[in-house]
């Protein structure tokens, strides 16, 4: 049977036509949940990257030191790839960790004469953590500022380059960072 002899009869009979439709409703479904998947994968490898800096792979709280040190490492290997860069030294310097944002329950109290709130947390179980707080959110830390120095800091292209870099990254001010030639 060609396609066209297919679609004919499938159109013409409800009960196929309500079939096709929930088999390809299936198949979308399907192929979203893989690309869900992939996502969850990415993101469990990008935390357990930064969890591992310190070597804390069960820690939830990161310092900013912890922080400044995993981006640092990573700043240095893509700024030695800029061409003309040379040798790279990086410090980064963050105002704090960042905040987790929890989910909450909220309960209002309104009487006549004043009225009081009560929130707590949303707890969840987990099978090998034990009980956690929702997260809704997390707030990154905030980028104060970045220094690089490197062989090709006084190219004037190199320190363009690596401005533009750092900037786009971070989404920073090139006010807040600089780039030196490396001794």
């Amino acid at each position: 049977m060609k396609a066209k002899e297919i679609f004919e009869k499938v159109k013409g009979d409800k009960k196929l036509l309500i079939i096709a439709a929930a088999g390809f409703i299936g198949i979308i479904m399907l192929v979203l949940g893989g690309f869900s998947e992939r996502n969850n994968a990415v993101s469990h490898k990008e935390n357990a990257d930064i969890n591992s800096v310190n070597g804390a792979e069960n820690e939830k709280t990161l310092t900013a030191s912890d922080i400044e040190d995993f981006l640092e490492k990573k700043l240095t290997a893509i700024i030695s790839d800029v061409s003309g860069a040379g040798k790279v030294n990086v410090m980064v310097t963050v105002g704090s960790s960042g905040e987790y944002i929890y989910a909450e329950n909220s309960k209002t109290k309104n009487d006549s004469d004043s009225s009081s709130k009560d929130s707590e947390i949303v707890i969840y179980e987990s099978a090998d953590k034990g009980d956690n707080g929702l997260v809704i959110s997390v707030k990154s830390p905030e980028i104060l500022g970045v220094a690089v120095l490197c062989e090709g800091g006084e190219s004037s292209v190199v320190k363009s380059e690596i401005v533009k870099l750092v900037t786009s990254l971070f989404g920073i001010g090139s006010d807040r960072v600089y780039v030196g030639r490396k001794a």
